[in-house]
């Protein structure tokens, strides 16, 4: 069950990934459509699979890799629900309206992440 759930995130990280790659616009589309609802809900989304991969971390084969991704995606969601919803979109605006080449070595970084929990699963 949990194998087939990291797959599953795995190749949703994956794809999404490679669309932002393919084209930056669906960043900055996601993002302007963000409502505080759906922030909300993506915050306590990363603080719960951050926490989810923190303790499935000693059963899998890649044990540091969700170590790391946990801890950061409870930091990222953490960080999320501090600053709140208007502040936090804001700084992504910031971000996916600047440079495209930025949003492609992002989106680089996520394919690698995908790829890496597919593997590992």
């Amino acid at each position: 069950m949990v194998k087939t759930i990291i797959w599953l995130l795995g190749v949703a990280i994956t794809a999404m990934s490679i669309i932002v790659i393919l084209k930056p616009q669906v960043a900055r589309d996601l993002s302007e459509r963000m409502s505080p609802q759906m922030y909300y809900f993506g915050a306590w989304a990363r603080v719960v699979i951050g926490i989810v991969f923190l303790l499935v971390s000693d059963t899998r084969s890649w044990s540091t890799l969700f170590n790391v991704l946990g801890i950061f995606l409870v930091v990222v969601g953490a960080y999320a629900l501090q600053i709140g919803y208007e502040r936090s979109r804001a700084l992504v605006l910031k971000i996916v309206h600047g440079d495209e080449n930025l949003l492609r070595v992002a989106g680089g970084a996520g394919v690698l992440v995908g790829i890496l929990l597919i593997s590992a699963s």
